[in-house]
């Protein structure tokens, strides 16, 4: 909680104990109110009025209205009445600390981080989810860079996800406004050329949801382009505004069916899982787990159509250094890697199967879907997973061609590695994260993935990869050494 906040928590407390057990405290009660009335003219004037308060502000509206009762109520209404305002009140409270407002730790590489958001426009490709027949597949890419010479003020997490006009998602999230990342909007490019990593995020994900991520590759050198997937993003914010949401997300009967199709889809899935548990050998689990995948018809169509999504983006940034100019630091065509978290990971996966430019790649804790998941690896890979993810990669390390990296992360769920996890600790209570805590989780993270990358865009042979220094990853490796 803000400052502002516990203020305004604790003087509506006192005031619900004087009014129900002190009646004839006037001169306090009026004083309560007046300062009650104050601090919450302050957040509104300062801009920090957020949902996870609203019970507060009901409970104080609702006892700055029982000021002017003139009668007494039986002693059972106002006990109901105090414990009904605890219990409001309590509830705002848990919500507003564990959805906190942050400082987030900065990264600590040698340069700055500056960010920059593009729109680009694939001529040649239809975009079939839109209702215009016409319309044409348009992406958004969420660009951090090494940068020097700071100056303005860094930009607010996750802002896409309430930036442009409003919606019911920029309602909930406009709060992070008050959260302020490392990266500096249109900061200067630093000089030199450096390695260029593509991001895919997560199914109704967003593109900056590993923004902790982001700004510490960028710190130590790697221009990052993470790409918003429209419609399968849970917000893109394309500028001009033309905001899309996914139809789930605007329409009841379309989340039922969302939420159908996601249980039909993972039933599969999570019974495989439970069973390769008690298989021990390793070409039985694989050829089991790739049985399924290749049945998950939905899922792979959207790894091909996001792997072209990278494709493009990937040309569009090479092909196009004077329209970069200035604005982004000289890209090293000879050093473009691929990551993405989720099903991300899995257009990590397919991208390094079918496009030469790609010397390397990262799944975050994707199942390996695709068209080509049959094909061996031929460039360097690495797999960092979650409890969820763990064991459903086996024919994808025994066929690989190229160094490969099977990265477990214990104590840690799906979400976990994301930023969700330190953004929201809310999620622990939810089952939806794991023991570990999300700073722990990104410390971990971001070390193996930068040693990574260091190793294999940067050509820096003194990482070993194979061994970890942190007891909670757990890595196996096809290297003979």
């Amino acid at each position: 909680m803000t400052f502002l906040e516990l203020v305004l928590f604790l003087t509506a407390l006192a005031l619900l104990v004087i009014l129900s057990f002190f009646g004839a405290h006037r001169k306090i009660q009026k004083a309560l109110i007046l300062l009650g009335l104050a601090v919450f003219t302050l957040h509104l004037l300062v801009g920090l009025l957020r949902w996870q308060m609203a019970l507060v502000y009901l409970v104080m509206f609702l006892l700055g209205l029982l000021y002017f009762k003139k009668s007494t109520s039986y002693l059972f209404l106002r006990v109901f009445g105090f414990l009904m305002g605890i219990v409001l009140m309590g509830s705002s409270v848990f919500y507003a600390v564990t959805m906190p407002i942050l400082d987030l730790d900065a990264p600590q590489g040698k340069y700055e981080v500056g960010n920059t958001v593009l729109t680009v426009r694939d001529e040649g490709r239809m975009e079939f989810r839109s209702k215009d027949p016409n319309d044409k597949r348009e992406l958004l890419v969420e660009i951090w860079y090494p940068g020097e010479g700071r100056t303005g003020g860094a930009k607010t997490l996750w802002a896409g996800l309430y930036s442009g006009e409003g919606d019911v998602v920029s309602f909930f999230l406009n709060y992070l406004q008050e959260i302020q990342t490392h990266s500096h909007p249109n900061l200067a490019p630093a000089k030199g050329s450096y390695p260029l990593i593509l991001f895919n995020h997560g199914l109704q994900m967003f593109s900056s949801q590993n923004t902790l991520l982001m700004e510490h590759l960028a710190s130590h050198g790697y221009i990052v382009a993470s790409i918003g997937h429209p419609y399968e993003s849970i917000r893109v914010d394309l500028g001009q505004d033309k905001v899309i949401l996914p139809e789930f997300v605007t329409s009841l009967e379309k989340f039922k069916e969302g939420m159908q199709w996601i249980a039909e889809s993972s039933e599969p899935v999570v019974a495989v899982h439970k069973e390769i548990a008690s298989l021990t050998d390793r070409e039985a689990r694989g050829k089991r787990v790739l049985t399924v995948l290749e049945k998950a018809d939905a899922i792979n169509s959207t790894a091909v159509e996001w792997t072209k999504d990278n494709q493009y983006v990937l040309s569009w940034l090479l092909e196009n250094p004077p329209a970069l100019s200035g604005s982004l630091p000289t890209i090293d065509p000879e050093k473009i890697g691929v990551m993405g978290m989720s099903i991300g990971g899995a257009t990590a996966g397919e991208l390094c199967l079918v496009d030469p430019r790609v010397v390397a790649g990262i799944n975050i804790d994707g199942l390996p879907y695709g068209v080509h998941q049959k094909d061996s690896l031929k460039v360097p890979f690495m797999l960092l997973t979650s409890e969820d993810g763990k064991g459903m990669h086996d024919f994808m390390f025994l066929q690989s061609q190229a160094d490969y990296y099977e990265c477990h992360l214990t104590k840690t769920r799906h979400a976990d590695l994301t930023d969700l996890a330190v953004v929201w600790p809310i999620l622990k209570y939810y089952g939806q994260s794991g023991e570990l805590s999300g700073k722990r989780v990104v410390e971990i993270m971001n070390t193996a993935i930068l040693n990574f990358w260091e190793q294999y865009l940067k050509g820096e042979e003194t990482y070993n990869l194979s061994k970890s220094t942190f007891p909670e990853l757990h890595v196996q490796s096809n290297r003979s050494d």
